[in-house]
């Protein structure tokens, strides 16, 4: 399950789409990217655009993964890996600098609106998002200087305006069997007789 590429190009979509029908342009004002490339060298496919990136991967430990025990087929039940939930920290960089830096400021001030409009996706509201994610929240989320230099310096730019969102629990959900487990059979209510062995019960 690519679930992680799937729900960031979704949310790009439609945040471009907002975008658009603000203010329409040829090319697409939000990108999924870095601005770098491992060399250093510069993306220009990324200039006057917000530029989403990937900062972060976390294990969400709020909710319970307990998984019961999952009947199959042929009466018995099989365990199951639990579901390992993930939250994604996504920063949001209005890369326009120069003459433009205004409109990076304009730009921000819409992803920041966006998503006070559209603060979960589910799949009513995000056709194509995976069948396996039942809701996204977005929480904006604060970095104060030390830690925004850091993320800029990791991500090899200067400082410009930005902001930073926390994606609540992606899941991953595997059906692969971890073990089989025989369904309980006989089991003595406490009060109830032993049952007769069939040798006792043919003589009866």
């Amino acid at each position: 399950m690519e679930a992680i590429a799937n729900v960031l190009e979704l949310i790009r979509q439609q945040l471009d789409s907002y975008f658009q029908n603000v203010s329409r342009r040829s090319d697409d004002w939000v990108i999924l990217s870095n601005v770098f490339d491992n060399q250093g060298g510069f993306y220009g496919a990324t200039d006057n655009k917000i530029v989403m990136f990937l900062a972060n991967i976390a294990h969400e430990t709020v909710i319970s993964t307990y998984t019961p025990a999952v009947r199959t087929g042929s009466g018995s039940y099989a365990a199951v890996p639990p579901p390992l939930y993930i939250d994604l920290f996504v920063l949001f960089y209005a890369n326009f600098s120069n003459a433009n830096y205004v409109q990076g400021l304009r730009s921000i001030s819409r992803t920041i609106s966006y998503f006070q409009q559209n603060p979960a996706i589910t799949r009513d509201t995000t056709p194509g998002l995976d069948p396996a994610v039942d809701k996204i929240l977005m929480e904006f989320t604060n970095l104060d200087m030390i830690n925004s230099n850091y993320l800029m310096g990791m991500m090899g730019v200067k400082y410009l305006p930005s902001v930073f969102y926390k994606l609540r629990m992606i899941p991953f959900v595997s059906s692969a069997m971890q073990a089989a487990i025989p369904a309980a059979q006989g089991v003595q209510a406490p009060g109830q007789p032993a049952p007769l062995p069939p040798s006792a019960e043919r003589t009866a």
